[in-house]
């Protein structure tokens, strides 16, 4: 499989799991596999900005808003923690 090829598998691996996640509410990944391979995915659109697409999952944040959940106010705001792997 070339770069290209293992960039564009990535992209519909992490799709489907996003899917998956999202949509269905249904993780098919633990999150720590999910980042790792987010991470090769945006080390290799990295190395190679000629395989650029603006619908990878490496230029999105989150999915959709669900319903499923009461909105609440935070007393004080809510700062991400990133991902804490090292």
């Amino acid at each position: 499989m070339d770069i290209q090829e293992t960039i564009q598998s990535l992209r519909e691996e992490l799709n489907l799991h996003n899917h998956n996640y999202y949509v269905l509410d249904n993780a098919t990944i633990s999150d720590y596999d999910f980042d790792i391979k987010l991470k090769e995915l945006q080390d290799l659109e990295n190395k190679h900005p000629e395989f650029f697409d603006e619908n990878s999952p490496t230029q999105r944040v989150g999915g959709m808003i669900t319903k499923n959940f009461n909105t609440i106010i935070h007393k004080n705001r809510m700062y991400s923690l990133d991902n804490s792997y090292s």
